[in-house]
């Protein structure tokens, strides 16, 4: 066969279907959808809204909310071994299978952590590739305050993710763990069009009940220092960690499980 194995390596990867991610999910507590739709109204309310760079395309469903610990590409079930140029084997690479067999095995080290479901609180609402007074990704998520539970489950981020690193699903340098849940994704804009921003002070206005006459503000304070605010989306249980495929809609256009392995097997 010709080309050369960098050129083999590139064509393997274009292969990989589908692309998987593990969360712990929460869009399916209906108190919480409820929080995210009403900041939705508040934001954009009548589907308008004079807040720059905002539209309702780049919205996250509220039955889709999770806070990702990971993403990786799979090769799909079916693919053969390619030839090098030496002749011998490169394989298809990792499946969803073996991503499901290592989640699972990661049972009683995720057990030696922690034996109860554990709580966050969503409290901190915050925004990432920011730019000037913009920023590419809104979230909600617990606060930089240490406590057992957000100690723990960062634990099981950091475990999670070094295992599947030394296993080869994830190639890219671990980074430090930054507990989220993604609610304004610019890069979801349809049709994909400047701006790949949005104005993230006014929506932390917006969520202090200073904009629109709010009598429930979801925000505790309407003066945010750098590029956070204080919330108050309440409180849940990280009760097991999934693998979902990315892209995927469930009946209630929710991420399509293919596994999980419980937090707390109480």
């Amino acid at each position: 066969m010709c080309g050369s194995p960098k050129r083999l390596k590139s064509l393997n990867r274009t292969r990989h279907d589908p692309r998987i991610f593990y969360p712990f999910r929460w869009g399916h507590h209906p108190v919480l959808r409820d929080r995210i739709r009403e900041l939705h109204g508040k934001i954009m309310p009548h589907d308008t809204t004079l807040i720059e760079g905002l539209d309702r395309s780049i919205l996250v469903d509220p039955r889709r909310l999770h806070l990702t610990i990971g993403v990786m590409a799979l090769s799909a079930e079916n693919l053969t071994p390619n030839t090098s140029a030496a002749g011998s084997l490169i394989s298809p690479g990792r499946t969803v299978s073996d991503a499901i067999a290592l989640l699972q095995s990661l049972g009683p080290e995720i057990d030696s952590i922690t034996r109860e479901p554990l709580q966050l609180t969503l409290d901190k609402m915050g925004v990432l590739k920011t730019q000037r007074q913009q920023a590419g990704v809104l979230y909600v998520g617990p606060s930089d305050e240490v406590n057992e539970d957000t100690t723990k489950v960062t634990r099981i981020f950091e475990l999670v993710g070094q295992r599947f690193r030394q296993e080869g699903f994830i190639e890219e340098a671990a980074r430090p763990a930054v507990l989220h849940c993604t609610l304004i994704n610019a890069s979801h804009r349809k049709p994909r069009r400047i701006p790949r921003t949005f104005s993230y002070r006014e929506i932390f206005d917006c969520a202090s009940g200073d904009a629109n006459g709010s009598e429930t503000p979801l925000a505790q304070s309407s003066a945010p220092l750098g590029s956070s605010v204080r919330v108050d989306f309440g409180t849940w249980a990280v009760t097991e960690i999934q693998l979902c495929k990315m892209g995927s809609h469930g009946p209630e256009n929710e991420y399509i499980s293919l596994a999980s392995v419980p937090v707390g097997r109480n």
